[in-house]
């Protein structure tokens, strides 16, 4: 009788262990995700939805490993301090992607880089772009953007570097982005704006 009550005890004590082990697994996998990484690993997933053509496959390695996000390991991003710093970089450029931007962008607060040159994304220029505190340089020119462009970039401090040039019609540009004070190169077409008068001379 003593014998088996103990391998009843011994029994209920592995299911305990088992139990326990499951729990700090399910923990840690839940830390893993909403790590501020994967966040931003998970926002450039929705981006890559977006992206309807990859004519050379740029995008390829933008995906899901074993149930494990790493985007600084991604063609074309950059991190810095485990943050990704540098989306598309340099190296999204003239890749003849097709797509639109969504309101993803906003989830990556450190970007300090979009550099989308040459492909034929279209479509608005999300405002949550526009709000990107640490954002440097957006270089969307050679693309088909149209519609109204992100009045908060005029509050932009860190912004650089600002090439809209040949897109569509972009409709009036914010006039406090002609006074973003460390602006030192702005490319847009002026003949595209809805008002040219929002234009200093």
């Amino acid at each position: 009788m003593y014998g088996l009550w103990g391998f009843e005890r011994l029994k209920l004590r592995m299911m305990v262990v088992m139990l326990l082990m499951l729990v700090l697994s399910l923990f840690e996998q839940n830390m893993s995700f909403s790590s501020p990484l994967n966040s931003e690993g998970l926002a450039l997933l929705r981006f890559k939805q977006r992206v309807v053509s990859d004519p050379f496959g740029a995008l390829s390695n933008w995906k899901e490993i074993d149930g494990e996000i790493d985007p600084c390991s991604w063609f074309g991003v950059e991190c810095s301090d485990e943050k990704v710093s540098y989306a598309s970089c340099r190296n999204l450029k003239d890749l003849c992607l097709v797509g639109n931007l969504g309101p993803e962008f906003g989830k990556l607060e450190n970007l300090k880089s979009i550099i989308l040159r040459n492909n034929s994304f279209s479509g608005s220029i999300p405002q949550e772009i526009g709000e990107l505190k640490e954002l440097e340089v957006l270089d969307l020119g050679f693309n088909n953007f149209s519609g109204p462009f992100p009045s908060d970039f005029g509050n932009n401090l860190s912004l650089t570097t600002l090439l809209l040039d040949n897109n569509e019609f972009l409709g009036n540009l914010a006039p406090e982005i002609y006074d973003v004070k460390m602006l030192s190169e702005f490319q847009v077409d002026e003949n595209r704006l809805t008002d040219a008068a929002t234009i200093p001379s």
